[in-house]
């Protein structure tokens, strides 16, 4: 329903966008549960003099899959070459990547969506998400 809502509402919702929320879809599931931020995206991370200095907020720490903390590299990560290597440094799987693309998907709709009734910059970061899920 969001993302249908997007789609008419903004130019968020790409074929790339559709391409990956399919492949999250179609990706097998993970069994293996492993300690989770939880709620990793940017404002939960400080960065001093252009690298990272901190993650805050760890009030959602959880168990499970991988691929919800590793969708965060597309709200962090600009640079395509930068979110592949901290991918390969964070030793995901493919099947891990097309489902954290999936995660960057969701979380990017939802901070858009939300973002534009009442949070410019939530929209901003769902729509950066967005537009770097395809890349």
């Amino acid at each position: 329903e969001r993302l249908a809502r997007l789609r008419t509402s903004t130019q968020a919702i790409t074929p790339d966008v559709d391409a990956a929320w399919r492949a999250a879809l179609a990706a097998p599931v993970s069994t293996e549960a492993c300690w989770l931020h939880g709620d990793l995206h940017a404002r939960n991370i400080l960065v001093h003099d252009g690298a990272l200095a901190a993650i805050i907020d760890w009030g959602d720490v959880t168990s499970g899959d991988i691929a919800t903390d590793l969708a965060a590299f597309w709200m962090l990560f600009e640079d395509p070459y930068i979110r592949a290597e901290a991918l390969v440094r964070a030793g995901a799987a493919p099947a891990d990547i097309a489902r954290a693309r999936g995660w960057a998907v969701l979380f990017g709709a939802v901070l858009l969506d939300t973002g534009l009734a009442d949070n410019p910059r939530h929209a901003a970061i769902g729509a950066a998400a967005l537009a770097r899920v395809g890349t």
